[in-house]
Parts: structure tokens; C-alpha cells; sequence
């Protein structure tokens, strides 16, 4: 097969000519009015937030197969679809602009007949069915999915970034002066706050689309304050974001102490307080399609006493790999982010250099 025939090939498949295929000019007026809806909800539903499946129908005649209209919600605003999203969305659009939605996945194989059919899966793409016609749906250049933009993918990106590139080295200035000593052996007492600094600094200079207001310390209720929070400008998402530090902290001096040591679980614990913000804030903000990331400082060494100055390599990589074991259920959910666990490497250099000498 030749290039032009496999262009071609791609031509023929396209959802779009599929439609005129099969329906002729009704299917360009359905595909009019059918597009613009399939936008606005997933203005509503953030692709990051499907982690079944999203399927999106329209009854193209009486010889549908029928749905189950008892386990149905009956929704009237296309914003507040994120209170029904646990993952998998079923929503059939109807033409008085009101919708059915089901908080199950969908049989797409049972149903496509007599439909127009929009489906979702994390991994595997967007298709659409035209009664029973299945036609693809090319990603551009640009974007692989091409029906909305996913914010909190773009803000996974960042998070990822500054693990890799500033905090993993300590290249960021503020991470760097957190230090006790120059071998990064253990963080200087009470280094949270410091913490928050630098990854705000970094989310302010990098995350720009969408015009994201990003907050430090912004309270989910009366008692409790999630560490950042990011909202985007005309949009229904926001982002809470949780930091958590494990390892050693101490000062120097002429006694040199350890005056915090948290282990693995205060990571655990961090998940866990992430997951009663996300259902707080849903309670009082359901209409918001809202995601949760723990960002997790990782500076655990093997044999550190309070005047540890330097580590052997084995001794300082030993917990580099110690991946750390969440709960399952609470990894599970729809609104929590795979956690962000960034080793903070030891200076292994100090003093090796000839120009230190």
C-alpha cells in the first residue's frame, strides 16, 4: 500500500465521513449540534478524571436498544456532570438540551445500533459509532485527544518536571539552602514551609495554560489548609496539591541533634489527608471536576546519627529505589493523581573536587 492509499485509507475512516456515509446530509446536522455538546462535556470532565471509561450517546431513532432509565440521573446543566463522575460516565444527550447520565461503564457493542456513540479509555483513544458504524478519530500533531484539554495533565507534567530537573539535584535555590550541611545528608528543622515555597515558585513560573490562580495554603474548611491549590480561569477544575517530607531533620552546633525523623508512613498518612480534602471539597464544590496529587520529598539515608556529615554512596542511594506502598483504594479513586515520590539525592562531591582543597 502506498502512502496516498493509506491517506486515503485514513480519509475514508474518519468519524466524519463516516457519518455522511452512513446518514448522508442528516448525519452533517446531527454531527453539528452532536460536536458541541461532546465539548462542553468534557469541558465539564477533565479527560485525567475518566479512569474506566466515557461514553456519550445520541439516539439517532425508536430503534435504539432501550436504557435503563431507573438507575438514571436526570441532569439539566452540563457543569454539574462532575458530581456523578466516580470514573465511569454513561451520558445520553437529548435534543431539549437535557441529559441521562448512568455512573457506570456502558456495553458499547450492545448499544451502537440506532445511536451516534462517542467512547473514552484511558490507554486506547476515542472512537465514535454511527448506528452501528465504527469510524476513527485521528489525533492531531499537537494533542492525542481532540474533544478538550486535559488541565491536570498539564500540571502532572509540571509536578514531574520539577521532580526530575530541580528537586531530585537540588538545582532550586530555596531546596538547596534547606539543607543541614553541604553532603545533603538531612534537612535543616522544620524545612515545610520552605518546601511549599519552592514548588509554588516553580508552578507559578511553568504552569501558565489556561491562566491557572495558584494559592498557597488555601483552607478546604475551617481547620485544614491543603498546601497549594490550582484553579484555571473559566473552568470547573481545581487541583489540590499535597507535600509530605520523609527522612531526617536536624541542626549542627556544638551538640548536633535530629529533631524530626519521618518514616514511609507519614507519606501513607499524606494520602489519606489528600483524600478527606478531595471529599470535602466535593461536599462544598460537587460541580467541580477536582484531582488530587501528593508530592513527596524523599530524603531517607541508612545510618544517620545527629553528627553525620557525609554518606558512603551505599548508604546514601540505599532507599533510592524503596518505592512506597499506598493504599490501593484510596489509589483507586477517580479524583487521586498517582503520587509524585521524589528522591532528593545526597551530595556525594563535596570537598572531591581539586579547586575545594
Amino acid at each position: 500500500m502506498t502512502r496516498l492509499d493509506k491517506l486515503a485509507e485514513m480519509a475514508r475512516g474518519h468519524y466524519i465521513a463516516v457519518t455522511a456515509k452512513t446518514l448522508g446530509s442528516r448525519g452533517t446536522d446531527i454531527l453539528r449540534d452532536f460536536l458541541p455538546v461532546l465539548q462542553s462535556i468534557h469541558r465539564s470532565v477533565d479527560y485525567e478524571s475518566i479512569s474506566v471509561a466515557l461514553t456519550v450517546c445520541f439516539a439517532l431513532n425508536g430503534n435504539a436498544a432501550p436504557l435503563d432509565y431507573e438507575k438514571a440521573y436526570r441532569v439539566v446543566d452540563v457543569s454539574h456532570l462532575a458530581l456523578y463522575n466516580s470514573g465511569a460516565l454513561l451520558v445520553e444527550a437529548r435534543t431539549d438540551g437535557t441529559f441521562y447520565v448512568w455512573k457506570e461503564q456502558s456495553d458499547v457493542e450492545a448499544m451502537h445500533a440506532g445511536r451516534v456513540i462517542y467512547h473514552y479509555e484511558p490507554g486506547k483513544g476515542e472512537k465514535f459509532w454511527i448506528d452501528g458504524v465504527e469510524g476513527e478519530v485521528p489525533s492531531s500533531v499537537a494533542f492525542t485527544r481532540i474533544f478538550g484539554i486535559s488541565r491536570f495533565e498539564d500540571l502532572a507534567d509540571c509536578l514531574n518536571h520539577y521532580a526530575m530537573h530541580l528537586a531530585r539535584s537540588s538545582e532550586c535555590n530555596i531546596l538547596a539552602a534547606l539543607w543541614r550541611e553541604e553532603g545533603r545528608v538531612m534537612w535543616k528543622a522544620g524545612p515545610e514551609t520552605e518546601m511549599r515555597k519552592s514548588l509554588y515558585q516553580h508552578l507559578k513560573s511553568s504552569l501558565r495554560e489556561g491562566n491557572p490562580d495558584i494559592t498557597q495554603e488555601t483552607r478546604v474548611d475551617d481547620r485544614n489548609p491543603v498546601d497549594i491549590q490550582v484553579k484555571w480561569e473559566n473552568s470547573n477544575r481545581i487541583a489540590l496539591i499535597e507535600i509530605k517530607w520523609i527522612g531526617a531533620s536536624g541542626v549542627l552546633g556544638d551538640k548536633p541533634r535530629i529533631t524530626k525523623r519521618w518514616p514511609e508512613s507519614r507519606a501513607l498518612d499524606g494520602l489519606r489527608q489528600l483524600a478527606e480534602y478531595l471529599d470535602l471539597t466535593r461536599a462544598r464544590a460537587g460541580a467541580y471536576d477536582r484531582r488530587g496529587f501528593l508530592f513527596v520529598y524523599d530524603a531517607r539515608r541508612a545510618r544517620v546519627t545527629a553528627d553525620t556529615l557525609v554518606l558512603s554512596r551505599r548508604d546514601g542511594l540505599k532507599y533510592q529505589d524503596a518505592h512506597i506502598r499506598f493504599q490501593a483504594d484510596l489509589l483507586s479513586r477517580s479524583d487521586m493523581a498517582a503520587p509524585i515520590r521524589c528522591f532528593c539525592e545526597p551530595n556525594f562531591a563535596t570537598g572531591a573536587s581539586p579547586s575545594r582543597r
